[in-house]
């Protein structure tokens, strides 16, 4: 089970595939998998191999969608193995607000 940002980075860095249990911003993708396909040291790429014709497989030069992975506290890891991803951002003369992205789990293989 992934309990930080430093397993979830080597899990991605493995390249194992993931569910996207709901997400946010596209709600489009909840029910998706995923594969890394690019991993960098701030972010990585990735990929929706189960459905060729989906957007996510052509963004980026064919790389996929890109997900920064910002601050350890822009990530939840819960008992359960979901894995939540937040965005945390202060607007000008503001609190700092922080937005849900998306809700994950990695599947076991």
């Amino acid at each position: 089970m992934i309990k930080n940002l430093s397993q979830f980075k080597k899990a991605i860095n493995e390249k194992r595939a993931y569910v996207i249990i709901e997400h946010f911003v596209k709600p489009e993708f909840a029910g998706q998998v995923r594969v890394p396909t690019k991993v960098q040291t701030n972010a990585y790429y990735s990929k929706a191999p189960k459905e060729p014709e989906s957007e996510v497989n052509t963004a980026n030069g064919g790389l996929g969608y890109w997900n920064e992975y910002g601050k350890a506290s822009d990530w939840e890891f819960r008992e359960d193995g979901t894995i939540v991803q937040y965005h945390t951002w202060t607007p000008y003369n503001r609190e700092p607000e922080r937005r849900l992205i998306q809700e994950i789990r990695f599947i076991e293989e």
